[in-house]
């Protein structure tokens, strides 16, 4: 399979990297962070059984099937290691791990994205349904592209174990009680199209599974 475009990739990997960096370090503003956070949470848009929905989300990039394993145990044995902690120290050394462990390019699948679904609503009634999804990100003031996508949904196995525990490092380090992960099913996006939706390019598709079209 070609790669993805890489204005793309700077875009949804590179440059959220780059802002977790940042953020370590306190070169960043709160307002830059949280401009910068949009790349996490796009609206997942969905139709099924529960009429057209669209959810926001966080999501984010898996990494290739051989290092999820290593990964996932290194992240319980950090969860582990920083229970109880303040939260500001916490959330230091969970930054450092997402840079250190995660955010590796080379172990990125960039085939799939994923999610987990905390509510149990409207898109988990959707996309067991109907399996298919656009997922719209959007950065101020003009940044904007879509992904669509088939949908698994997973409740249990590797993929689940790694979105779940992703999940805890960044939004959960240093809670004294850890959540119940079979309660939260993680949704796997695995990427058809890509397109271009910023001002310059007005819904270009950039990238498609099926060609070697880019834009």
């Amino acid at each position: 399979m070609h790669p993805l475009p890489e204005k793309f990739l700077n875009y949804a990997f590179r440059q959220r990297r780059d802002f977790l960096r940042r953020f370590l370090e306190g070169s960043i503003s709160e307002s830059e962070f949280l401009v910068a956070f949009t790349r996490h949470t796009p609206a997942i848009i969905s139709c099924g059984r529960a009429g057209p929905n669209g959810s926001i989300k966080g999501i984010g990039f898996v990494q290739k099937m051989e290092f999820i394993e290593d990964t996932v145990k290194k992240a319980e044995e950090f969860l582990e290691s920083v229970t109880g902690l303040p939260r500001g120290k916490a959330m230091r050394l969970a930054l450092k791990f997402l840079l250190d462990e995660v955010y590796v390019e080379k172990k990125i699948d960039f085939t799939k994205l994923s999610s987990l679904e905390l509510a149990k609503g409207h898109s988990w009634a959707n996309l067991n349904k109907n399996p298919r999804a656009s997922i719209l990100f959007y950065t101020p003031p003009s940044i904007s592209f879509e992904v669509r996508a088939k949908v698994e949904v997973h409740e249990r196995g590797a993929y689940w174990k790694y979105v779940n525990a992703i999940h805890d490092i960044f939004h959960a380090a240093g809670n004294e009680k850890r959540r119940d992960w079979s309660k939260t099913p993680a949704y796997i996006f695995l990427l058809e199209e890509i397109y271009d939706n910023s001002v310059e390019a007005m819904g270009r598709r950039i990238w498609s599974v099926s060609s070697d079209e880019e834009g």
